[in-house]
């Protein structure tokens, strides 16, 4: 059922995204999607319908796809990619450096962002060997003109060390937790305060 499921997700998220903007938020929304959904040719229609049944557009928003699951992507999944892709909806890689296949992922789709996985970020500061490969994988989104994404960021020293190194946005609960859609407007108040404190520091 992770197809229709899926869809149902995907449509709530759009719905969630056009009330958002009613408020006056003007942020995109990512949305993990299955490779389940790339075994159907009608699914970028389905999403380009989706957008527009919210009034919305297709750079309000990123479909995430889970590095380790793409190890086994055929033609018609690359052929989906590529039309979403032409349809100006981003991509985003989630996990990355948990697969055995990274670099041949990057070179085969056309990805727009690339979310480094929170093993190599969470106390990178202190461990040489995560720091590295942190490094490395920053360097490389920043060469192929990717968005980079920070996953698990816990602590204050997490956010000091990714303040150094210029990631493109991270995430992680020393930012937030999972929360109900109605409290984000309140969070991103306190977020703000918070965040200047934090440069501040």
């Amino acid at each position: 059922l992770i197809d229709d499921l899926t869809r149902v997700v995907l449509s709530g998220a759009l719905m969630q995204t056009k009330l958002w903007r009613d408020e006056g938020l003007t942020f995109g929304v990512a949305v993990n999607i299955s490779m389940d959904n790339l075994a159907n040719l009608d699914f970028p229609d389905f999403v380009l319908n989706e957008i527009s049944r919210h009034d919305l557009a297709p750079t309000d928003i990123i479909l995430e796809l889970t590095e380790s699951r793409l190890m086994k992507h055929g033609a018609v999944a690359l052929d989906i990619l590529t039309r979403l892709k032409l349809k100006q909806i981003s991509l985003s890689i989630d996990d990355f450096g948990t697969g055995h296949s990274s670099l041949t992922q990057l070179l085969d789709i056309p990805f727009d962002e690339l979310k480094i996985d929170y093993s190599f970020v969470h106390g990178a500061h202190h461990d040489a060997t995560r720091r590295a490969i942190f490094g490395a994988s920053l360097s490389m989104a920043r060469q192929l003109n990717m968005k980079s994404v920070a996953e698990g960021v816990e602590d204050q020293a997490d956010w000091d060390f990714l303040q150094e190194q210029n990631c493109d946005l991270v995430q992680g609960y020393f930012i937030a937790k999972p929360m109900p859609a109605e409290d984000l407007p309140a969070w991103l108040a306190d977020w703000e305060i918070r965040r200047l404190e934090l440069v501040q520091e």
